[in-house]
């Protein structure tokens, strides 16, 4: 039941990152040769999962750390060019991308809610 907390948080976590990314995505639509970022988080989650088993050997404190906990979300840019002046951002798809983000958010809060409830109702019953 932790383990599936921790995977919300950072979904929640990744949500909010891109919602952030979205947002500046949007507000430089007007700025000459932007190129618009995107979050990845899915992915990385996907490959979390299905090879949980795997743990890398780090050999220096500054290496980072491969498999047993789950990655961070990180942004790229995308290779996109949608207006001659170089910029990227395609208006359309960002507020879908933007729409569909809030929804997911909304799904998260909602699922870490009933797993704290769960929880609740453990403890309760003792």
């Amino acid at each position: 039941m932790l383990q599936n907390i921790s995977i919300l948080q950072k979904a929640l976590d990744a949500s909010v990152l891109r919602h952030n990314t979205i947002s500046n995505n949007l507000a430089n639509v007007s700025t000459p040769n932007y190129k618009p970022q995107k979050v990845v988080f899915e992915e990385m989650l996907k490959g979390e999962l299905t090879n949980s088993n795997f743990i890398g050997k780090r050999t220096s404190s500054k290496h980072i750390p491969i498999g047993g906990s789950l990655t961070q979300a990180y942004v790229t840019e995308q290779p996109v060019m949608m207006q001659n002046s170089g910029n990227g951002v395609d208006v359309d798809q960002e507020m879908t991308d933007l729409t569909k983000n809030s929804i997911w958010y909304q799904t998260l809060t909602y699922q870490i809610g009933e797993e704290f409830n769960l929880l609740k109702t453990a403890i309760r019953s003792r």
